[in-house]
């Protein structure tokens, strides 16, 4: 953008210069002192909870741990909005107004999503823009129109001029200087002519006499030439929210009186812009102690590296100047109010313009209703943070007691130099065996480690980051169904989900429709870029600025491994109605079918669906319809005998697994009868085993009665026992 080219301003204002210029300053003053009161404090509070800083209430000697509560709630949540926005290779979708307008908003998407992902490195302004959001409140983004150009020097040398007037006919070069020389080219001989007959002139054999062609010059070019390619393109810039001011009343960019950017610029910076010598030099340095002293500032780089610390040169080129930006509305005379962007530095009006937009887009992750600054995810977690530090530090200063306890001591009794000096196998020499007296210091551990954790659950329920929602607690999953789980899942989602539709309905959607407008301002000329590995060419002056947005992120019930589901069965449904009621039924096309091919591969993590599949424009879908009707104009007498052929087919293949289902029933009622014949004969077997048993015991009886005779009366009734076992056996086999 030319900041320096001056224009003429509206005849309509009932302001004169000076008017202006106290205009300006009013709201400049009244935004700094809004900023400034509370806004800014808590801001820079914020910073130094995410990086950890000390408190400033340490204790020398004492524990001065600091928790990360601040950065784990925001560093959680983060990568949950980044996938939601970036998952898919279109942010934002324009959708048409009119009927006929599909093909023109589905070219205006891709354009869009182009300029802001590979023009302006879209992932990381929105990382950015969204951390500034979630730790400082506000996240603020610039969207403009930025005239540049870049020259190069190309040198060609010994060009004829056909070839030089080629080259010229590209409309980026141009002569910047130019030498020529003339070059001698010997022609072919030819034959003599008498100049008194007109006759060739012939040798003693017939033969044509040859003589020497007359030369050729031919002028030649060394020529050096400017190359000037304009790369003018829509500029997205993530501004620190410490540089953004805004009117006090106001409740969000649109509606405000006064929105401006402050920042530290050179000398060199302003001349470069376009701004006068003279009047950039008169510009005093003595206002940029505002910035540098935020608190913002001063958390961000509490190491002393501030950028805007950096120049200790003496070359005043390089001073520091604290320039404003301003957009700011002004009276008429008929009583309305023209917006008018206003650049100004030290009481000097640098550029004024009428302008018919405000180039900041802001988000906020917990808006409050009627004011412009609501609550971040920093506000929400920074008491957590100072109560969990205060408690871990009195842990740690408990454990260093309890692990290196204190000893009471007899005056007199002991040596002080020994009991200070704490050596392993050392010696403490006493007079007295009781001149030591423990001090046992009771652990707080037991009280305080369930104090951390209601305090992680109530961070839990305040920001929606939980462990649940990031996938890194196993133990809690265990023995819960998956219901339950999902369920679960689904209510630690919710508020980041809340976060991301406010930031997609707010701040993103502005920002793609302040692409598009400023595409259809600016960009006069056609432009070619490349859309699914093919390229294509765009003209935003044929565009119609009519078009809603609607933001495309990944939002709504269930988590991703859900929606891949669904959209596999949506994708069964299309088939099955494409294969029952063919290409041209009334329900499903190929296009839509291609589209949730697309859907799918997209949500299942490849962007650029082209890999995969072709796009289907509708000619060509029309084509695929023409010819399923022209199928289905065939004889009937063919289509009958198709389908007895169909018919005869399935009802060999039911044949078929009729037979092979009744084979196996076969088959498994012989294995079952082969399995009861072998269980019976085992048990005939065990029986004769248990036969041959017994005749032994009765044998083994027979000889001890014969050699003791008679004497033992138990001894023979073991042989009757043994008699009465027989006689069960036989009469069991």
């Amino acid at each position: 953008m030319d900041y320096g080219k001056q224009h003429t301003s509206s005849k309509s204002s009932a302001v004169d210069d000076r008017e202006l210029q106290n205009l300006v300053q009013e709201g400049i003053d009244d935004a700094i002192s809004y900023v400034d009161s509370e806004i800014s404090t808590e801001r820079g509070n914020a910073l130094k909870y995410y990086l950890r800083q000390p408190y400033g209430n340490e204790v020398e000697g004492r524990s001065s741990v600091v928790t990360g509560e601040v950065a784990e709630a925001v560093d959680g949540a983060l990568p949950a909005l980044m996938r939601i926005f970036t998952q898919s290779s279109d942010s934002v979708v324009f959708e048409p107004v009119n009927q006929g307008d599909e093909g023109a908003a589905e070219s205006i998407t891709s354009v869009v999503n182009h300029v802001f992902s590979k023009d302006n490195n879209g992932h990381s302004i929105m990382h950015k823009w969204f951390w500034d959001a979630l730790v400082q409140k506000v996240g603020v983004v610039k969207a403009y129109w930025n005239d540049s150009e870049d020259t190069t020097i190309e040198e060609y040398n010994s060009l004829t001029e056909e070839e030089l007037t080629l080259l010229l006919s590209d409309d980026e070069l141009s002569i910047k200087s130019q030498e020529t020389n003339d070059m001698v080219i010997d022609t072919d001989p030819v034959p003599m002519m008498d100049p008194a007959t007109g006759q060739q002139v012939l040798d003693d054999m017939g033969q044509p006499v040859m003589e020497s062609g007359e030369p050729l010059i031919e002028t030649l070019y060394n020529v050096k030439l400017n190359r000037t390619v304009n790369n003018s393109r829509v500029k997205i810039d993530n501004v620190p929210p410490e540089e953004f001011l805004i009117d006090r009343r106001a409740t969000c960019v649109n509606s405000a009186g006064f929105v401006a950017q402050r920042s530290l610029l050179t000398r060199a910076d302003l001349v470069q812009m376009g701004y006068d010598q003279d009047i950039v030099d008169g510009l005093s340095t003595d206002d940029d102690v505002d910035l540098l002293n935020s608190s913002e500032n001063a958390a961000r780089y509490a190491d002393g590296m501030s950028p805007n610390l950096m120049s200790t040169s003496s070359d005043e080129t390089q001073q520091r100047i604290q320039y404003f930006e301003c957009y700011i509305d002004v009276g008429n005379k008929d009583g309305t109010a023209t917006k008018r962007r206003v650049c100004y530095a030290s009481n000097t009006i640098l550029h004024d313009e009428e302008c018919d937009y405000v180039p900041f887009y802001t988000i906020c992750p917990f808006p409050i209703p009627h004011a412009f600054y609501g609550k971040s995810l920093a506000d929400r977690t920074m008491d957590l943070q100072l109560i969990k530090s205060t408690i871990t530090r009195q842990m740690l200063d408990n454990l260093y007691l309890t692990n290196n306890s204190r000893v009471g001591a007899v005056e007199g009794q002991v040596n002080l130099d020994d009991l200070l000096t704490s050596t392993a196998g050392g010696i403490i020499r006493m007079k007295n065996p009781n001149a030591l007296v423990p001090l046992t210091v009771q652990s707080s551990a037991a009280q305080s480690f369930p104090m951390l954790e209601y305090l992680d659950n109530v961070q839990a329920k305040r920001t929606g980051v939980s462990d649940i929602s990031q996938g890194l607690d196993a133990n809690v999953l265990q023995n819960v169904s998956a219901t339950a789980v999902a369920a679960m899942t689904t209510q630690s989602q919710g508020k980041i989900e809340l976060i991301a539709r406010t930031f997609a309905d707010t701040g993103v959607k502005d920002l793609f429709l302040g692409i598009f407008h400023l595409l259809c301002k600016y960009q006069d000329k056609e432009r070619t870029i490349q859309i699914n590995k093919e390229y294509v060419p765009f003209s935003p002056r044929e565009w119609d600025t009519q078009y809603s947005v609607s933001v495309n992120v990944g939002l709504g019930h269930g988590n991703k491994n859900e929606r891949v589901a669904m959209l596999q069965m949506i994708l069964a449904k299309q088939e099955q109605i494409i294969q029952q009621y063919a290409v041209d039924n009334p329900l499903v096309s190929i296009k839509q079918y291609r589209e949730t091919l697309g859907r799918f591969i997209n949500l299942s993590g490849f962007k650029d669906e082209s890999m995969f599949l072709n796009d289907i424009t509708e000619e060509q879908n029309q084509q695929l319809i023409a010819l399923a009707q022209e199928a289905g104009k065939q004889p009937a007498a063919e289509v009958q005998a198709a389908q007895a052929i169909a018919d005869a087919e399935i009802q060999k293949a039911q044949m078929k697994a009729q037979n092979d289902a009744a084979a196996l029933e076969l088959k498994a009622k012989q294995i079952e009868l082969d399995s009861a014949k072998a269980m019976l004969e085992l048990q005939q077997d065990k029986l004769q085993f248990e036969k041959e048993m017994a005749l032994k015991e009765i044998e083994m009886a027979t000889k001890a009665e014969e050699s003791l005779g008679k004497e033992n009366q138990a001894e023979m009734k073991l042989v009757l026992d043994a008699v009465d076992k027989i006689s069960k056996i036989n009469t069991q086999v």
